[in-house]
């Protein structure tokens, strides 16, 4: 397999998987929980600010004209629902991995 220069990205990497690939990699985790996340728009809205302004809490409230207080609640939601901390750059990785798969389908 190939990927043309400037296509190598998460998704690409997991849209190059399989389907029975992308389901075993993802046994560990309890999609139903993601899902939850995945599918509220204002959740997923934040996660997107928080990591294109490189997990930093105080910039992301800023960028999205929100308190910071108030972003911290969404994060800790977040990392109570999925078991994920979307602050940690570790989960981070993990929670754009778990997207790019579930996304694939």
């Amino acid at each position: 397999m190939t990927f043309n220069e400037g296509e190598l990205s998460i998704s690409a990497l997991a849209g190059a998987l399989g389907k029975s690939r992308r389901e075993k990699l993802l046994e560990g985790y309890d999609l139903k929980n993601f899902v939850k996340v995945f599918e509220d728009g204002e959740m997923l809205a934040t996660l997107d600010a928080l990591f294109k302004n490189d997990l930093n809490v105080s910039r992301t409230a800023r960028a999205m004209f929100m308190h910071r207080n108030t972003l911290i609640y969404r994060l800790n939601k977040v990392r109570d629902v999925t078991g994920l901390d979307p602050c940690s750059f570790p989960d981070a990785v993990k929670f754009l991995i778990i997207l790019a798969l579930y996304r694939a389908k």
